[in-house]
């Protein structure tokens, strides 16, 4: 089984629109995620979060105090080794130390770190406030600061202390209003970036999916414009089963069956050319003998009882040319309108066909013409088809004519015809062994007025038209006709038509 492949060009443009949109929204929310992963990296020293860089109460103040201890509570709880977390928590008390701060830990009730003795570290927790070790305590007071945590890793305790009395709370509206500043100020910037980040994205989104649209519409309206120049061999390429694609499939139809309408057109201004000099070629003809037969009448020259009958004669005749070929015209213009029913009915082929040679051989021998018809299988014998017989005799008289009249002077003049059946149709061989037909008009001898003898110049010779109404009648059957031929050997002219399929009544 063949799996139709996906492709994005066969998105629908209403489908484009909507992945576009929803991609935005994805794009900005992954590029706000990324952003949320660089804050949470990076948002403590954005907000100046990191570090207490300030004696004096504040929102700012507390912040940052929360993060000195949560930084030195991760380190106590890390797998880090005793040297590395050694070097991490000096690198915190560095920092505090700027601002008059002193750290303790206690680990089990034993010292682990610091860099002032633990009875120094308490007197001065105790000059601040009052406390309880085993509790938690955050103290901010203008008589100083108190911090004490605990924190706890696998079976091991930590207490810690953090103490200052170079601190003060000064005035609290003021240092509020200033880190209130600072964190909006700050904080506007973040959103500002997310913001940003939203309508880049959503531009980026719509420029692609623009592009995708209007890149096919350039190809479009360029490819119509080079089409309406009159290039109807210019072919728009691109592929694809979206809307775009089926006006560009429609448009590269469009292009091909007008240059196939203006190639029928221009036949057909070619035919009508030919036909209107055929007419005028063949009506010159007899109309020239019928004047000059008259100017004699008229001037004396036939001045005798027989030569006066000769020439009524062949005005006569020349008459008769005339009515035939208007005849003639008529039969193929009504064919050609579809204006003559057919009168078709179940016939057995073999039989009409032995029927028709049987009394045709009569009119052949008068012009020493000898026509055979080939017996058929059994099989053939019996074959039906929808036939209108007058209109069928017509095609065969037809091309018997042409066969006597384009008969070899070297040989005997000969038609084989021979019945063929197939599966679902059968085939008429008419084979002659006259001139042949040369490659270059066997393709046109079907056509109204078509004369490979194109130095013919008496009407009687013949009009040709004779083999287009053979053409007309048979595909009015529902049949095909052709040729092949070999020039100075024969000509074969090949009729299929349908059979008539009787269905089995197997009941019993």
């Amino acid at each position: 089984m063949k799996v139709k492949k996906h492709n994005s060009k066969n998105l629908k443009i209403k489908t484009r629109v909507a992945v576009a949109a929803i991609s935005g929204i994805a794009a900005a929310i992954i590029m706000t995620g990324v952003l949320a992963l660089l804050l949470d990296i990076f948002l403590p020293n954005f907000y100046n979060f990191s570090s207490v860089n300030t004696k004096n109460y504040s929102l700012l103040n507390q912040v940052q105090w929360s993060q000195t201890v949560s930084a030195i509570t991760m380190e106590l709880t890390s797998n880090d080794t005793a040297d590395v977390k050694e070097e991490k928590l000096s690198e915190i008390y560095d920092d505090i130390e700027t601002v008059g701060a002193d750290i303790f830990i206690q680990k089990d009730n034993g010292e682990y770190f610091s860099r002032k003795p633990k009875k120094e570290i308490l007197q001065k927790a105790q000059s601040i406030t009052t406390f309880d070790q085993d509790e938690n305590l955050n103290y901010f007071g203008d008589n100083g600061l108190l911090i004490i945590t605990h924190a706890k890793n696998d079976n091991t305790s930590y207490t810690i202390f953090i103490t200052s009395t170079d601190y003060t709370v000064g005035n609290l509206a003021s240092n509020n209003s200033n880190s209130s500043r600072l964190i909006s100020t700050r904080t506007s910037i973040i959103l500002l970036v997310i913001i940003l980040i939203l309508i880049l994205s959503i531009i980026i989104m719509s420029l692609i999916t623009a592009q995708t649209i209007t890149k096919p519409m350039k190809k479009l309206t360029d490819g119509i414009e080079e089409i309406s120049s009159g290039n109807l061999d210019y072919r728009i390429d691109y592929d694809s089963t979206n809307e775009i694609g089926i006006t560009v499939k429609a448009v590269n139809e469009m292009a091909a069956r007008l240059k196939e309408s203006i190639k029928q057109r221009e036949e057909m201004e070619e035919s009508r050319k030919q036909m209107t000099a055929g007419i005028a070629h063949d009506l010159r003809t007899p109309l020239t003998s019928i004047k000059g037969y008259v100017e004699g009448l008229r001037d004396g020259i036939a001045n005798t009882p027989e030569k006066q009958k000769e020439y009524i004669q062949t005005i006569y005749n020349s008459a008769n040319d005339i009515e035939r070929l208007l005849n003639e015209l008529q039969t193929i213009s009504l064919l050609e309108r579809r204006s003559i029913e057919l009168n078709k009915q179940e016939i057995n082929l073999h039989e009409f066909l032995s029927d028709y040679v049987s009394e045709a051989k009569y009119t052949a021998k008068k012009n020493n013409y000898t026509i055979e018809y080939k017996e058929p299988k059994e099989e053939d014998k019996h074959i039906i088809v929808n036939l209108d017989a007058p209109r069928f005799s017509r095609v065969l008289m037809n091309i018997i004519s042409n066969s006597i009249k384009y008969a070899s002077k070297a040989r005997d003049g000969k038609l084989t015809i021979t019945l063929t059946g197939y599966d679902k149709s059968v085939i008429i061989a008419l084979e002659d062994n006259g001139i042949g037909i040369s490659d270059k008009n066997i393709s046109h001898i079907f056509e109204t007025f078509y004369r490979a003898d194109q130095a013919r110049t008496r009407v009687s010779d013949g009009s040709g038209i004779g083999l287009a109404v053979c053409k007309e009648i048979v595909e009015q059957h529902g049949g095909h006709i052709w040729a092949t031929s070999n020039e100075g050997k024969n000509t074969t002219i090949l009729i299929s038509l349908n059979k008539v399929i009787k269905e089995v009544n197997n009941d019993d």
